[in-house]
């Protein structure tokens, strides 16, 4: 007998799965950025704060420097005063006063008085201010009211120099409208000397 005839091949037979086929990779999820993980935030207060050392190093010498500045840039005085005497007159219902001032020029350069002012507060609170009368008025309110001359000296007026490391003695006139009781029982006095291009001399009398 012949022999059997092989088995012809089976044309476009599919091929047997391989089984070193690596599986397919998800597709990434995209960043959530509008979500944060709160453990990180949270967790631990080292992720927060910063070393205490370093911190306390750094404000103590802030402060030191805040405090030579301090010390260096203060503003030294150039004059003192005092005042010396107070009189007043009563003029039909409102009060004339003259005060009798020392000044004192502390710095080793002459000084300028710019101007010289006044506020009286009276016991039930109310202030009153007034500038110093033009040194060609005061003889007028000296002849006026006689008892002013108690006070009387050179006139504190604006333009006086004061030299280098002298006092000097002088008085101003103001005027307030209130009666002498009220004067009288007033609650403070105040007196401003205005300087060129220095601080305020302020003198206040209870």
């Amino acid at each position: 007998m012949p022999d059997d005839p092989k088995p012809a091949s089976q044309p476009n037979a599919p091929a047997p799965p391989s089984t070193s086929a690596k599986p397919a990779v998800a597709p990434a999820q995209p960043a959530d950025i509008g979500h944060m993980p709160m453990s990180e935030e949270f967790d631990s207060a080292k992720w927060t704060l910063p070393p205490i050392v370093p911190v306390l190093i750094a404000a103590a010498a802030v402060a030191v420097i805040v405090a030579i500045l301090m010390f260096t840039n203060r503003a030294t005085p150039i004059m003192s005063g005092a005042i010396a005497k107070v009189v007043s007159a009563d003029m039909d219902g409102n009060t004339l006063m003259a005060v009798k001032l020392q000044l004192n020029n502390v710095i080793d350069k002459q000084i300028w008085i710019k101007d010289v002012s006044s506020e009286l507060e009276t016991a039930d609170g109310k202030k009153y201010k007034d500038s110093a009368a033009p040194s060609g008025d005061v003889p007028r309110y000296m002849q006026a009211a006689p008892a002013l001359a108690e006070a009387e000296a050179e006139q504190i007026k604006a333009e006086l120099k004061i030299p280098a490391r002298t006092s000097y003695i002088g008085s101003a006139v103001f005027s307030y409208p209130v009666d002498k009781k009220s004067f009288d029982t007033r609650k403070s006095l105040t007196i401003r000397i205005q300087i060129y291009d220095q601080p305020t001399l302020v003198l206040k009398q209870p």
